[in-house]
């Protein structure tokens, strides 16, 4: 009987002892996304399931996500990744395969799925200005933004050959549809290239964050600034002298992956399914103009019609733009970049 009774007072002291909380990081890119992401989506989700989140930021989560996979110190459980790095990482063996028992398969559209990294906002890649410096009158299109003479100020570009070589043909004129077959064929990349280099005496700044560009927006340390919509909207709402079309941008989508030997995986699955419902996607665009992929947002009226000016994949803005094919990106994103950094530096 006492040895029942010392079994049973143990018993009872380890029920009495709390449940260690679960832990999990998340990697995001920081700056006003980082914190939109942050406030929308991934810390009520982790308020919902208990989590305490720990956040790490990196300007190039592709590059973080590689160092720590090919090293064996992966200290991540969820990266935000850009979904051609997405597909990329993957194609590398870097991701965890997607959990689909716990993330929702219905919640992407036709055309969306991914097996590794899952989509969640959209965003364009646009042309901003200064309007200080450039007024009432930016280049109507991609042609004039590479028309020195009519405009003589400073340009801001990405260091990523991503977006940019697409847009490098729009500004030859090459129709939207006809970019990737343009950039598959024989000299195609090379003629993309080329028509960088010929714009570089003017190019101020190659940035490489998002948060760069913004400043370098708001301060005028570029008339010209090929950017993020979220971005330059972001300092237009602050007040600052910047304005942006969506016309003629580059439509990407951003993805969440977990890490090939993430230590939380299925912590991480289940806090992917909890920031990316379509109440939480939708929430995102109060904080930054990035358009959720979840389509119940829209289907549930989620976004106002306000809102919807402000969104790369609406009714409008849409017209003219590319939408940027990751599987294109996977064959050839290593190519491209190798060439472009080679340009940059000649």
């Amino acid at each position: 009987m006492m040895q029942l009774f010392r079994y049973s007072v143990a018993a009872m002291a380890l029920a009495a002892v709390p449940a260690l909380a679960q832990n999990v990081t998340i990697t995001t890119a920081g700056g006003d996304y980082g914190d939109a992401v942050k406030k929308a989506m991934w810390e009520p989700a982790a308020a919902e399931l208990g989590y305490t989140v720990r956040e790490e930021t990196q300007s190039d989560g592709f590059a973080a996500l590689k160092m720590q996979v090919t090293s064996g110190a992966v200290t991540t459980d969820v990266i935000h990744l850009g979904s051609p790095e997405g597909a990329q990482a993957a194609e590398q063996g870097m991701l965890e395969p997607l959990d689909y028992t716990i993330i929702d398969p219905q919640s992407l559209p036709p055309g969306a799925e991914s097996k590794y990294c899952y989509p969640f906002t959209s965003y364009g890649t646009v042309m901003a200005w200064n309007t200080k410096a450039i007024g009432t009158n930016p280049p109507a299109n991609w042609a004039e933004f590479w028309n020195v003479e009519k405009y003589t100020g400073k340009r801001a570009l990405r260091a990523n050959a991503q977006d940019l070589i697409e847009i490098a043909l729009l500004s030859e004129g090459v129709a939207p549809a006809d970019i990737y077959k343009q950039l598959s064929a024989p000299g195609g990349l090379d003629r993309a290239i080329a028509r960088l280099e010929a714009l570089k005496p003017n190019i101020a700044v190659w940035w490489t964050s998002g948060a760069q560009s913004a400043q370098i927006l708001k301060d005028g340390e570029a008339d010209l600034v090929v950017t993020w919509n979220g971005r330059a909207e972001s300092v237009k709402t602050d007040g600052g002298p910047a304005d942006f079309k969506f016309q003629g941008s580059v439509i990407g989508t951003d993805c969440l992956a977990v890490p090939k030997g993430a230590a939380n995986r299925e912590a991480a699955m289940k806090l992917i399914a909890a920031m990316t419902t379509p109440e939480r996607e939708a929430k995102l665009t109060d904080y930054i103009a990035y358009g959720p992929v979840n389509p119940k947002a829209y289907e549930l009226k989620l976004i106002s019609a306000e809102k919807m000016k402000l969104l790369a994949t609406a009714p409008g803005n849409v017209d003219g733009s590319v939408f940027s094919n990751a599987e294109w990106w996977v064959k050839n994103g290593e190519t491209a970049q190798r060439a472009f950094d080679e340009m940059i530096s000649r």
